[in-house]
């Protein structure tokens, strides 16, 4: 008897998720185990589905260990690009042997999903991460042995063309994609991807929205993000530390930043999920460099919905965010900004409650999207 027929799910509709492993030794902080966990809890309400989810051999998950869902193990490497360059032999047995009705992928990376799926199978997808070089510097050559000196963008767009929907989370870097697309491929294809790409802004879960400020905020800059340089680290510790020239009555919390902190001022503590939501909400203000995948930003709604405001460094995919929030286009504004909201309490309480009410009108977005997504796989 199959597993779904055990259960009860006989005459749901069956989806096969490909996986965006990036933090397989730790899978049950991965984003994309939060995501997917999301997205099968919030369709239980609009419709029947049972999810056969790949994930990485002896990495099965808790979050995943719902009724409706069978985890099927296969190897994925464990390092986060040669996850998108080298899609495992067991995924030919997998789209051979699994009975499914749809396929839903996060990994356009691996267009063998439309070459052995099977026949006239739709496939739904969702792009995390595109390997852009020109107008989307994601990535670059890397000269070192082993590692990439070619860029795998056609290969993504490729398994994109194959789809009958592609998420991706912002219009900016929908547009940045296809300017991408028409330095390789022809108009005809660049006209199909554009049919195909379909903007998802990310909401908020209303739940995690706090009704308030904090009453107890400290003198803290927040940058919540992954201490990377497509995150704008560099550039950002090179301002703090010509900022603390100007003055020292702040610290720099950086809860992503592993090892040692270059500085005293730094302080890189690490917090469970519910501990750094309370973290954030003492800081004073966060800080969003330019990222040059120009997506969407988990880590800025995440001080927003704690009532911490984030200061944008400008950008188009930020304003989809926060179309009224501060943005800063130079190093003067930006001093500028910072000083006056760790100094005026008046003025960062409007920031704080503003922060609020733009997360409450991004809840609505969640719900809305996962309606479109109800109608693409279950078509």
């Amino acid at each position: 008897m199959e597993f779904w027929e055990a259960i009860d799910y006989k005459n749901a509709k069956k989806v096969l998720v490909i996986p965006n492993i990036t933090n397989s030794s730790e899978i049950e902080k991965d984003s994309f185990i939060d995501v997917i966990h999301n997205h099968i809890k919030a369709l239980d309400k609009y419709g029947e589905y049972f999810w056969n989810v790949l994930v990485p051999k002896g990495n099965v998950t808790k979050k995943l260990n719902l009724p409706n869902v069978k985890q099927i193990e296969i190897y994925i490497p464990g390092d986060m690009m040669n996850q998108r360059v080298f899609p495992s032999v067991d995924l030919i047995k997998v789209l051979t042997d699994t009975e499914y009705d749809v396929i839903y992928s996060h990994l356009p990376d691996w267009p063998q999903i439309g070459r052995y799926a099977k026949f006239e199978t739709k496939i739904i997808g969702y792009s995390h991460w595109f390997e852009g070089s020109k107008h989307l510097p994601c990535n670059g050559i890397d000269r070192r042995a082993g590692k990439a000196k070619w860029l795998w963008l056609p290969i993504e767009l490729l398994g994109i063309s194959q789809m009958e929907t592609c998420y991706l989370n912002t219009q900016d870097q929908k547009n940045k994609v296809l300017l991408e697309a028409k330095e390789i491929f022809n108009d005809e294809f660049v006209q199909k991807l554009d049919s195909i790409l379909t903007v998802w802004n990310l909401g908020v879960e209303e739940t995690k929205i706090v009704n308030a400020p904090s009453e107890t905020k400290r003198k803290i800059i927040v940058f919540n993000h992954r201490p990377a340089a497509y995150k704008g680290y560099p550039k950002f510790i090179e301002l703090m530390e010509e900022y603390r020239q100007q003055r020292q009555d702040f610290v720099v919390w950086i809860p992503q930043l592993k090892g040692s902190a270059t500085h005293s001022w730094i302080d890189n503590t690490k917090s469970p999920k519910h501990e750094y939501y309370q973290r954030l909400q003492d800081c004073m203000v966060g800080v969003q460099m330019r990222q040059s995948n120009y997506g969407w930003s988990v880590s800025g709604t995440d001080c927003m919905m704690n009532g911490t405001p984030m200061v944008w460094q400008e950008s188009d995919c930020y304003r989809e965010i926060d179309p009224n929030g501060i943005f800063w286009k130079n190093k003067k504004e930006f001093f500028e900004i910072l000083d006056k909201i760790l100094d005026d309490d008046v003025y960062r309480n409007e920031l704080n409650l503003k922060a609020i009410e733009r997360s409450k009108e991004l809840s609505t977005n969640e719900d809305k999207m996962i309606k479109e997504l109800h109608k693409q796989l279950s078509n």
